[in-house]
Parts: structure tokens; sequence; C-alpha cells
């Protein structure tokens, strides 16, 4: 049920007050909501005649008008949120689509939570952020703010049984890890039993250890998480999320629980749970919303207990296409025409973290044709990509990447993905490689796509080979979207455009975007990434400066003269047109 709605009288005759985003009292404007599901068509005058008179015959406490609707199947319980929201001038939040950090939810003891039917979606140093089904009760947000100890709250919009929804999974997990906390305990002061191993018998799905991890991995999932960190502390578990390529805290647990949850993680990842001295790695699968999720699980050693870093990856058939990823039309067709050509090396440098697998997965994806043999060598591999041959390295047993890559090259590849060029034995190899009939994706760690060129000959590659086989390289970076929820025009600050060496005249016709923060979010203002590129064609210009003056300086300058766009200037176009913001151009193009 319900309670969406102001008190309504025998006519339905209530003063609604319209709070602007921030949940503050404006001048009250008298209209009814019932008039309002009516003038929406969203109800006929008859069934609210009905309802009101529902209303008047029940006996005891007056019953909200919108509870009564609902019960009587006449408006459902979305649209009556979604018409207060408007009424009021909120903002309506589908809270299905969120998953909440369990720790912020429980900023409200969960009896005042439910009583007073709000949710805790954040709380920032200035005010906390809440989720209402009836934000005209005052008295309730007083409650709140008194619980809290907040002095402002902003306010939005839920459906009832939303928030309550929201309230059972966080506190199924406090009760999980609760639980969990016990049976360690007992298991402890009990003389003849490991508590490890109590737990790690314990492995019905119903077994508290089991929802525990089980809810940290979905969570993850449904946030659109990349990594997920547990992290054993000198008093606590800390849990943190990196979303949009920021890490972000999600939960705590007492410490005791930390042996337990990390051996779980070890088994399903097949992994030794006896084994705590040394890194290890492994890899898992979950299935969250029928989904099928591979994991990359490694874990190390540290001064108050084990850190696991688990990393969750892109399925085969996931795997974004070209035109996706955020080229600009003219890099676009540059990587395209060196992917179509039968031989040749294409580079695709950036830092860890940057997109790299994916832009090269994408690549693979594009060439795939039964007329080829496409081979990678990766290390590890990360998305199991069908039609392909995927080779794992194993340094250990002397797998590496040049000792892999001679045997591949025996195997009569048309096209071979090397994971990353880390020595020059693998760099001259790529190189030869390309000149034969094959055409080479890899990665290097470089700043800049002209930075790939001069790496190379660093290494010991000549340059005159170097210019014979490389066909393009690729710099790229991943910056943050604005969130399409909350998303508004704005001027940014000047000293933000100094930085970039523009002033307020440079950006009267751009269209620039910058979220205000919101519960889809989570306060951020941003939601999702996309990438922007640096990418130099390899023209005979290009190679003849290559062979007669290998410095990044000249090579650079060649670069800029034939049209190249800069990873900076690529990132100013996205943010002119409100695909980024100002402030994230500088912070992934410094330096």
């Amino acid at each position: 049920m319900t309670t969406l709605d102001a008190p309504a009288t025998s006519t339905g005759q209530v003063p609604l007050q319209p709070v602007p985003a921030q949940g503050q009292p404006a001048t009250p404007v008298r209209r009814r909501l019932g008039d309002v599901l009516v003038e929406k068509g969203l109800l006929v005058p008859e069934d609210l005649d009905v309802a009101l008179a529902e209303q008047r015959n029940v006996e005891g406490p007056r019953r909200r008008l919108g509870q009564i609707l609902v019960e009587l199947g006449m408006v459902s319980e979305a649209e009556l949120a979604q018409c207060l929201a408007e009424l009021l001038q909120l903002e309506h939040v589908d809270l299905s689509r969120l998953t909440l950090a369990p720790d912020v939810v429980r900023l409200l003891p969960r009896a005042v939570a439910e009583r007073c039917r709000v949710l805790v979606l954040d709380k920032t140093p200035e005010y906390l952020l809440v989720a209402a089904a009836d934000p005209t009760n005052v008295l309730a947000l007083d409650d709140v703010k008194l619980y809290t100890r907040t002095p402002e709250l902003h306010v939005v919009v839920a459906m009832d049984s939303q928030i309550r929804d929201q309230l059972a999974r966080a506190w199924s997990l406090t009760e999980d890890t609760s639980q969990v906390s016990r049976m360690v305990q007992d298991a402890t002061e009990d003389d003849d039993e490991d508590p490890l191993a109590a737990l790690n018998g314990s492995v019905d799905d119903d077994a508290p250890i089991v929802k525990l991890v089980n809810r940290i991995l979905s969570d993850a999932v449904r946030l659109r998480c990349s990594d997920i960190h547990l992290e054993s502390q000198r008093d606590q578990l800390r849990v943190r999320f990196r979303v949009d390529g920021l890490l972000r805290d999600v939960m705590s647990a007492p410490k005791r629980v930390a042996p337990s949850v990390i051996s779980r993680i070890k088994i399903i990842s097949g992994l030794d749970i006896s084994e705590r001295r040394i890194p290890q790695d492994g890899r898992t699968r979950v299935v969250v919303d029928g989904a099928a999720i591979d994991c990359r699980v490694s874990t190390l050693p540290a001064l108050h207990g084990e850190k696991i870093v688990i990393r969750l990856l892109t399925r085969g058939d996931d795997v974004p296409s070209l035109p996706s990823l955020g080229f600009e039309p003219e890099q676009l067709e540059i990587f395209e025409k060196a992917l179509s050509v039968p031989q040749g090396l294409v580079l695709i440098t950036g830092p860890t973290g940057s997109g790299k697998t994916n832009t090269l997965y994408a690549a693979i994806h594009a060439t795939m044709s039964p007329e080829k043999n496409i081979i990678t060598l990766e290390d590890p591999v990360e998305v199991q990509l069908p039609g392909i041959t995927q080779v794992q390295v194993h340094a250990k047993v002397g797998m590496t990447f040049s000792a892999g890559l001679r045997s591949v090259l025996r195997q009569d590849p048309d096209i071979v993905l090397i994971g990353e060029v880390r020595d020059s034995e693998t760099a001259e190899l790529a190189l030869k490689a390309s000149m034969t009939g094959h055409l080479v994706l890899t990665t290097l760690h470089t700043n800049s796509a002209v930075g790939a060129l001069t790496r190379l000959v660093d290494m010991g590659a000549a340059p005159f080979l170097v210019a014979s086989s490389l066909t393009a390289a690729i710099a790229q970076r991943l910056v943050r979207k604005p969130c399409d929820s909350c998303a508004d025009g704005y001027i940014p600050d000047e000293d933000v455009l100094a930085v970039l060496d523009l002033t307020i005249e440079d950006i009267l016709d751009a269209t620039p975007l910058k979220g205000t923060g919101c519960p889809e979010c989570g306060g951020t203002g941003y939601r999702g990434r996309t990438a922007v590129y640096e990418v130099l064609d390899v023209t005979p210009s290009m190679r003849k400066v290559l062979m007669h003056d290998a410095t990044e300086s000249a090579l650079l300058a060649e670069a800029e003269r034939i049209g190249m766009k800069t990873l900076r200037q690529s990132a100013l176009e996205k943010a002119m047109r409100g695909e980024t913001t100002f402030e994230e151009v500088i912070r992934v193009t410094a330096g």
C-alpha cells in the first residue's frame, strides 16, 4: 500500500506545498491530488467519487486518498508517485534501478525509516538525500533530521513499496553479516573447532556466508562496477566498488568476518584457502539477473590480512562495436583503414585502466570472418571470444609473450593480437611478423600516440623497421559522461577554462552539460564513460621523419601538421558537445 499523497478531507481539498529540488518548502498552491489525476487522464471523475466515498465510510483513522485509489486498482502506485512528484515540483526516482550502499541506507534506523516511509540515498557534508513516499509529511522529515543529526534534507519521491524493498535489502545484508560474525565467534570459542573449517563446510545456498558474498557480487554487477575491492583492515573488512573509474565505499563489516568472506571467494575461484602468504589468481562466474558474468580474482597478502580484487569482465557477446567506442569520424576512418590491410602493426597505448583491451577486442570483433585465422596471446585472457583461438601466457613455465608468439606464427595466422609488448624481443618479433603477411595488434604503456613510436625505438627496434611496419598508433583515455537523469547546461568556471587555454567566448556556440547529482548517479553527476582518442595515421611523410629524426618532438610536429587531433583536442570536442565535462578533460589529459 502507498501513502504518497497528503491527508485528504471528504472533498479531497488539501493545499499541497510545492517543494523545490533541494526539498525546502515554497509558496503553497491549492491543488487537489484527485483533480490532478483526473486532469492527466489517470482517473475518471466517477472513480474519484467512489474513492472519496470509501474514505468517508471507513471507521477509524482516516486513510489517505492515494492509498484507497491504489487498493481499489484505480491508479497504479507508480502513476501516483509520478503525479505527486510533479505536483510538488520534485524529482521522481525509480528505486528498482538503483543499487544502494547498505551503510548509507542504515544511517536511519529501520523502524524509523519504515514508520516515516523514507529511504536514505546519499550523504554529503551539506545535506542528506532521501526518497520519501510522502514528502508532505513534515513531521516524518523532521524525525529523519533528528535521528541523522542532519540540518538539511534534499527530498525526492519514490514508491512506498520500492522504499520497503530497498530497506529489506539493506538490512538483509546486515543480518547475513551478523550471522557470519556469530558463526565465527561461536566456532572460535570452541577450542576443538577451526572457525574457517566450520564456515567453509557451509556450502548451502542459504548459508549466511554464501548469501553475503553473492549479495556483494550481484550489487557490483547492478552498479556497473568494474572492480570489487575487499580490504582487510585493522578493525574491519572494507568493501569498495570502482564505478566509472573511481572507487566508492559500499559497506564495512566486523574484522572477524573478513577471513570467512575471503575464504568463500577463494573457494568459488578455485584458489587454495589455506595459503595466505603469497598472492593467488583465479577466476569464477556469477549469474545475476539471468546473465553470466566472468570474474578475475586476485589476492594479495597485506599487513592486516588478505586483500582481494575482483575484476568483472565483459562477456564475449557484449564486446562493443568500433563506432560505439567514442572515435571521432575521421579517427575511426584511419583505424578501420589500418585494420583492413593484410599486414601491418597497429599500436594501442595508454595507462592501465584506459580501455585499451576493450578497443583491441572491438577491433578483433570487427575483423572476424570465417576466412581469417585469428590468434591472441594474452595475460590474462579477459574476455572469451567465440570463433578465435585465445592463448594464455604462463611466464613461470616459459610460455612468455615472445615464446608464445614464435609458436603462434607457425599456426598460419592472419591476425595476431598480442596483449602487451613488454620487452625488446617481443617488439622485434611483432614488427617482423607485421612485415611478413600478418596483421598484428598490440598495446604499449605510453602517454601518447607518437610516444609509442619512440618507445619502440628505445626498446631497440630500428627506426626503419618501425617505419616500414607501423600503420597506426592510437592513444586513449576514458572520461566520465554527464548523468542523463540530472545533466543540465552550465558555464565552466573561468579558472577551469584558463587551464584549457579557453575563454567564455570560445564556448559560446557549445552545449556543455554537467550533472547536478541525483540518485541515479549516486550524487556524482556522472554516469557511464566514453573514450577519447589520439589517432596517428603513419603516412609516408611520417615514416620519413621517423627514419631521419626519431625524436618525439619532431614526430609530434609532423603529426599535427597532417591533422592529428591530440587527446586534449578530442576531449574538448566531446566537452563542447556535452558528452563529458571540462573538468573531466583536465582530469584525464593533465600533463
